[in-house]
């Protein structure tokens, strides 16, 4: 994406003489006018209405757009925890937020550009789309400021906010190896989640760099749904009644598999354990408590804020942000 930056380089002027000229200061000579609007127009740069106003001290809107919310959306309390990083950010910056659903902005035949665009937003933090969604692709090609969390991708105009899923996936089959478990199964998220992919590919990395077999390991659907992770677990268990471990993709997954689990007459933390990802609450309080990944999703949502106000007005911004985690070891793998 072209900025400010480019055109006062360009135009061999200071950045502050740009934002001046494109905002409609007093006080500058035609010929430095001329040498910017020039500049400008070799490089292909106009600048936004909403990043005109942010220049000047009007704050703009700032949309977060999230996946599907309805009813099951219940448990996921990761996405309360991440609306209200960003809620708090934008609070104390003074801005508005506004939170549209995928399901909404569809609805009304648009891509995610065009709404943007429509509801003249600052930019978009986005959350909990499938990598195959067109509208997600066209959104990443556009010079339309977004914070991805969960999704990673980067660009002159895009940043990314998530835990390491590959590192913390490589830890939690760490963690079953050291208590014992030689046979162990991975229940996937949805199967074109970024995050589903990077776990996957960090169980799979550990299981090599331990010495695991393909016989040794399993790999069974989840698409991050309780009862379906519920099902498949089950009937893995009965055609292998020798599986140590289990890592679940999601907690709301692990949940399921402590169910099949018991259903199946063994007991977790004992015959089999048990590790999920994310870091629900629900989770401390199962018996045995389930051990997962905690992921820090109010950070998340905070410096995603702070990332797409650094876009909008073309400072130096940090595109790979990963936010720490912790693997909370707990009853389910003692």
């Amino acid at each position: 994406m072209i900025t400010i930056k480019d055109v006062a380089k360009l135009a061999e002027v200071n950045i502050s003489t740009v934002s001046k000229v494109f905002n409609g200061y007093s006080g500058i000579s035609d010929a430095t006018k001329e040498k910017i609007f020039k500049a400008a127009e070799e490089l292909g740069y106009i600048p936004s209405k909403s990043a005109v106003e942010l220049s000047r001290g009007i704050q703009p809107y700032l949309g977060l757009i999230v996946n599907n919310l309805n009813t099951n959306s219940a448990k996921d309390e990761y996405i309360f925890r991440i609306v209200s990083g960003v809620q708090e950010r934008t609070s104390e910056l003074d801005m508005d937020l506004t939170l549209f659903t995928t399901t909404q902005i569809k609805k009304k035949d648009y891509s995610y550009v065009d709404f943007c665009k429509h509801h003249r937003l600052l930019g978009a933090i986005v959350h909990g789309l499938d990598m195959s969604d067109p509208y997600l692709a066209q959104l990443l090609e556009s010079p339309l400021p977004c914070v991805l969390i969960d999704i990673e991708h980067e660009s002159q105009t895009a940043a990314f906010i998530s835990t390491d899923n590959v590192q913390a996936s490589e830890d939690v089959v760490q963690l079953l190896y050291n208590k014992g478990a030689r046979k162990i199964c991975h229940i996937l998220g949805t199967p074109n989640a970024d995050v589903t992919l990077r776990r996957k590919e960090g169980f799979l990395k550990a299981a090599a760099r331990l010495g695991l077999s393909q016989e040794d390991i399993l790999i069974i659907p989840g698409e991050f749904n309780e009862h379906l992770a519920y099902v498949n677990m089950k009937k893995t268990l009965e055609n292998h009644k020798d599986i140590q471990g289990v890592f679940a993709s999601s907690d709301l997954m692990a949940l399921g598999a402590m169910r099949a689990i018991r259903e199946m007459g063994l007991t977790l933390g004992k015959d089999i354990a048990l590790v999920g990802f994310d870091g629900l609450a629900a989770l401390e309080y199962t018996s045995p408590a389930i051990a997962t990944v905690q992921q820090d999703f109010h950070s998340m949502g905070r410096i995603a804020v702070d990332t797409m106000v650094s876009i909008a007005k073309g400072d130096n911004f940090s595109a790979r942000n990963y936010v720490p985690y912790h693997l909370l070891e707990r009853e389910s793998v003692r």
